[in-house]
């Protein structure tokens, strides 16, 4: 890459050229830390994106688990679209911090491609991929079919507390009831909840929860929930 000295695209040249340079070394720190570099360079405003993209995309191929970890990464912070179907062949990776960089890096990616592997991440052995991958179809997603809504529904079970709340409010988001009695328990435990006080707004078809306060909203829950039943 060229310099021109003295001025602020010569220093992100300069840096550039360092953390390419990690990204080809013998070492797997350095070339992680080339793809680290790379994956923040001059946020907010992106300095060389394309060439950062490039250099740390052909780390997919690293032998280094440690090193895919980050390029996983680094690639989502370039351009997530972009990235999500260089990411999502790693989905079923053997290592657990691989397979969290996925789930992390596929969030927010309205592709069918990007919400299949989150769907099916929503199930894996280690809590905090399962916790990412329903966080993304929750928070990140506006996808809503059947098969969506079952993931997150068995999602109501699970043994980490994080990713059951993460089902709650994805599955009130689809405005589905099965999951009314979880985000009224949600609701008794803390009323100031933000997350869980639009979840609640939500399901109940209001544009957004204002000045209702908590109490108002646990009352219009119980009756959803027993016309629901009584429906049944």
């Amino acid at each position: 890459m060229g310099c021109g000295c003295g001025t602020p695209l010569a220093g992100f040249t300069r840096l550039f050229d360092r953390a390419a340079k990690l990204c080809r070394s013998n070492v797997a720190e350095e070339r992680a830390l080339g793809a680290d570099i790379l994956g923040q360079l001059g946020i907010p405003d992106r300095a060389f994106p394309d060439e950062s993209f490039d250099a740390i995309a052909r780390l997919l191929s690293d032998a280094s688990d440690e090193v895919l970890f980050s390029a996983v990464l680094a690639l989502q912070h370039v351009d997530s679209e972009r990235a999500a179907s260089h990411v999502v062949p790693f989905r079923n990776h053997p290592n657990d911090n691989v397979r969290y960089a996925v789930a992390f890096a596929l969030g927010g990616v309205d592709d069918a491609m990007a919400i299949n592997a989150l769907v099916g991440l929503t199930s894996d052995r280690d809590a905090e991929v399962r916790n990412w991958a329903t966080f993304g179809l929750r928070q990140q997603c506006d996808a809503d079919n059947s098969e969506i809504r079952e993931v997150l529904a068995a999602r109501l079970e699970d043994q980490d507390q994080d990713v059951r709340y993460e089902a709650v409010c994805g599955l009130a988001r689809r405005r589905d009831v099965r999951m009314i009695g979880y985000l009224k328990t949600i609701l008794h435990d803390d009323p100031d909840d933000v997350f869980a006080r639009e979840a609640a707004a939500r399901l109940l078809g209001m544009e957004c929860c204002g000045d209702t306060s908590t109490s108002d909203l646990l009352g219009a829950l119980q009756r959803q929930q027993r016309w629901t039943q009584r429906k049944a």
